[in-house]
């Protein structure tokens, strides 16, 4: 990955976004969608909140996302954003360049599993884990952002410090 210039890093669910930035405070930057996707209530916070059906989407997202995410990609730290497909859609018809990381499509259980180990609720992992084939198909089709498929066994912090 390019130094002196910024990395947006599209990763999946589940590949470990939060942990990266943690591990890597000075580099990476896990800019959450949450607040420019939905109308948080003050107590929304954590997995929990994540696919909850009752969240109100914002009128001006993607735009709102994307337009934050700007002033960031001229600095030179990774960014770490989930792979929403209305997102990805607005950094192409900018022409901002982007990486997919997303796991092998024999990691399913694999990821059924972190999403329960970390709290997520069953709306969400119906989303992640019941649109699995479909979801990484589109990512897999996507022509272009660079790919980074993790096997079973990684997660983004393996390929960002090259493990």
């Amino acid at each position: 990955m390019k130094e002196g210039n910024a990395v947006i890093i599209a990763a999946y669910a589940g590949t470990g976004k939060t942990t990266t930035a943690r591990l890597h405070p000075q580099t990476v930057v896990d800019f959450v969608c949450m607040p420019y996707k939905y109308y948080l209530k003050q107590d929304d916070d954590g997995e929990s909140c994540k696919a909850n059906p009752d969240n109100i989407i914002r009128e001006d997202w993607p735009d709102n996302y994307v337009d934050a995410i700007k002033p960031i990609a001229r600095g030179s730290q990774i960014i770490l954003i989930p792979t929403d497909l209305n997102v990805l859609r607005l950094l192409r018809l900018e022409e901002i360049p982007y990486y997919l990381c997303y796991p092998e499509r024999s990691a399913k259980e694999t990821y059924w599993e972190r999403f329960i180990d970390r709290g997520n609720t069953e709306d969400f992992i119906d989303i992640f884990i019941g649109r699995w084939d479909c979801f990484l198909s589109v990512l897999e089709q996507d022509d272009f952002g660079q790919h980074l498929v993790l096997r079973i066994d990684q997660y983004l912090d393996d390929v960002i410090s090259g493990g």
